[in-house]
């Protein structure tokens, strides 16, 4: 049996509960990032207003019979970390309007490199701040969702090497790309807006907010492996790719959630994770969203 904290409860379940758990959350996860998604149209479901709203407001009250539910108390954190999740998207849809207002004001499109990165930062926090508010009024406090110092050291420290080893490697293959000097210094810059943007809030939305609330049932690798396993299912339909090349990248996408997953989890923070999250879609803007 595995005992686990939760609160002041003590959670006693073997490896039929935990891998019953492990499927459950799984399906939750994938009806949120998968089957909820507005990055792609595969299912039905995808960019569905009404379906994410239906789904946000399941979550919810789950979460709510859970918190005044005696038996089920120490369950309700982990229900209302879905609704947040959930709530992502559509807020975002209800929203874009405003993004189009922004990328009107700076006169670009999303079919530059700066126009992308403006875009990024939106969405960024159009799916941010409805987190950190519900995190807040869930009583949990931020350390909960990993936003807090940590092992700085540590976390900085493997981020920058990882940093520091994709970046001039994105030029190594894809300098070639650009055709004069002002392109690549404006998707340099970009990039990095871009990278950054992206790595925190994919790190807080798809990860963070789930791994403290699963580990008490699953165990820290359960936890990391059921985030990474959405985190690279949920890159398997991108559209920039050719679908021979999907394949590797929903692999390279694993080792990517795995190893944040990981450094989140042994540094305490969400900086380190971000930091190397960056990295790759800083090698990802460069090689291929960036306007040569």
């Amino acid at each position: 049996a595995n005992t686990n904290l939760i609160g002041k409860e003590v959670i006693q379940t073997n490896w039929i509960q935990r891998l019953g758990l492990f499927i459950l959350f799984l399906i939750c996860e994938a009806a949120i990032f998968i089957f909820g998604s507005y990055y792609y149209d595969i299912f039905p479901t995808n960019k569905n207003l009404t379906y994410n709203l239906m789904l946000s407001a399941v979550f919810l009250a789950v979460a709510v019979w859970f918190k005044y539910d005696r038996r089920r108390n120490k369950y309700w954190q982990i229900a209302f970390a879905f609704f947040i999740a959930s709530v992502a998207y559509p807020f975002t849809a209800i929203c874009d309007g405003w993004i189009r207002v922004v990328l009107t004001w700076f006169t670009v499109t999303t079919d530059t490199s700066q126009g992308r990165a403006i875009e990024k930062v939106c969405e960024m926090l159009l799916k941010v701040v409805p987190i950190l508010v519900l995190v807040k009024l869930s009583g949990a406090d931020m350390a909960s969702i990993f936003l807090k110092r940590g092992n700085l050291k540590l976390g900085l420290g493997i981020g920058a090497l990882v940093f520091f080893f994709l970046a001039p490697a994105s030029f190594m293959f894809a300098a070639q790309r650009f055709t004069s000097m002002d392109t690549l210094v404006a998707a340099v810059v970009w990039g990095l807006v871009f990278s950054i943007a992206n790595g925190f809030m994919e790190e807080l939305w798809l990860r963070s907010i789930f791994l403290k609330r699963f580990e008490p049932m699953l165990g820290i690798n359960a936890s990391v492996w059921l985030t990474s396993i959405i985190f690279a299912f949920m890159h398997g339909f991108a559209f920039y790719f050719d679908p021979m090349a999907l394949f590797f990248f929903v692999l390279n996408t694993l080792a990517l959630g795995l190893a944040c997953g990981y450094l989140m989890m042994k540094s305490d923070s969400i900086w380190g994770a971000m930091v190397i999250h960056a990295a790759s879609d800083f090698f990802l803007f460069i090689a291929v969203l960036a306007n040569a």
